[in-house]
């Protein structure tokens, strides 16, 4: 929770450099076929800054890349099995569920110890 003068968070802005937990449902659009799509619930560990955009493309060509086994057939992919006319109303609702701050790598922080050694050593010459 925010305290006061703090904002809260927006739960559906992706554009930060936190760690957030999201949930998205993909659905269709389709008029008369409005679904939500086999498959297409989740959740997703985003660690990158991006737009809701980006973050709807990426979901949606992460499904259709999936692999189905569809009975007595061959494996398919999602893409595959949606009607080339459905692909253009497939669209992400998402929520941001939690953020949490980055910690820092281990190797960015003995980069700086050595880089400050280097400084030191040049600083004595």
């Amino acid at each position: 929770m925010a305290t006061s003068g703090e904002k809260e968070p927006d739960i559906y802005s992706l554009e930060d450099d936190k760690v957030k937990l999201v949930g998205y449902t993909i659905v269709s659009l389709r008029r008369g076929h409005e679904r939500i799509m086999e498959g297409g619930e989740g959740s997703v560990i985003v660690t990158d800054s991006m737009t809701g955009e980006t973050f709807t493309s990426w979901i949606i060509a992460k499904y259709l890349q999936q692999e189905v086994t569809v009975p007595s057939k061959p494996k398919q992919t999602r893409a595959e099995l949606i009607s080339p006319g459905e692909l253009k109303y497939l669209t992400v609702y998402y929520v941001v569920s939690k953020r949490w701050p980055r910690h820092g790598l281990a190797f960015e922080q003995s980069q700086v110890r050595v880089l400050k050694q280097i400084r030191d050593e040049l600083a004595k010459s």
